[in-house]
């Protein structure tokens, strides 16, 4: 059996040993994340809807055509295009209606908008991920404090929660009391997600016991 080839991918601010190192390793060895011309990651950086939209698009291995225009924000040729389509076109993403605050409505076709360089909360990442993967499976009791059967992500973090891909915050902390009986941690749903935070996700989710030589 050949040996795999070495990956001589690094990034200086994500050394072997570091909280995010094998997930930033993973994709990267496998041409999903490429960080930036300094050399760096930035694991620590927010993800924006478009860096996160590429990173599980790729992930997922979509490769269709990206077809018509669906979102007046990103035009075609612009930077997340393709990997918005592609999601789109899965009916994993839909934007958000035109309309609002610098957001007209542009006819003939009043596209909705992506919001590509705003940030994804912990709880949109979580549908995205278990939606682009078609994870189905079991449900089961409630794991997270902050989501209970009924709210609107509570689906898609059960189910990334039962294969062992998220486990959330120990309960105790400010504004997260522990609950009896079952002192359920917290999944903060909606707070915004690392570079390094969504790395760890779509590697999880897409490549479970990655390795990278």
């Amino acid at each position: 059996t050949p040996s795999p080839t070495a990956c001589p991918i690094q990034f200086s601010d994500v050394p072997a040993g570091s909280t995010f190192y094998p997930f930033v390793r993973c994709l990267a060895c496998r041409g999903i994340v490429s960080g930036y011309p300094d050399g760096t990651f930035r694991p620590s950086n927010l993800s924006t809807r478009g860096q996160t939209a590429k990173i599980i698009s790729n992930a997922a291995s979509l490769t269709d055509d990206p077809g018509p225009q669906r979102f007046q924000d990103i035009p075609p040729g612009s930077t997340f295009y393709t990997y918005a389509q592609r999601l789109a076109n899965i009916g994993v993403v839909s934007g958000y209606p035109c309309g609002g605050a610098g957001e007209p409505c542009v006819p003939p076709d009043s596209l909705p908008y992506f919001r590509p360089n705003a940030g994804m909360s912990r709880g949109q990442v979580a549908k995205l991920a278990s939606e682009a993967a078609q994870l189905d499976g079991s449900i089961g009791p409630q794991r997270f404090q902050d989501l209970p059967q009924g709210s609107t992500f509570y689906t898609y973090t059960q189910r990334l929660a039962n294969m062992g891909i998220v486990s959330g915050y120990p309960c105790g902390g400010a504004g997260e009391p522990c609950v009896p009986p079952d002192s359920l941690p917290y999944f903060r749903p909606g707070n915004e997600n690392t570079r390094g935070q969504v790395s760890k996700i779509a590697s999880y989710t897409f490549f479970l016991d990655c390795y990278s030589p």
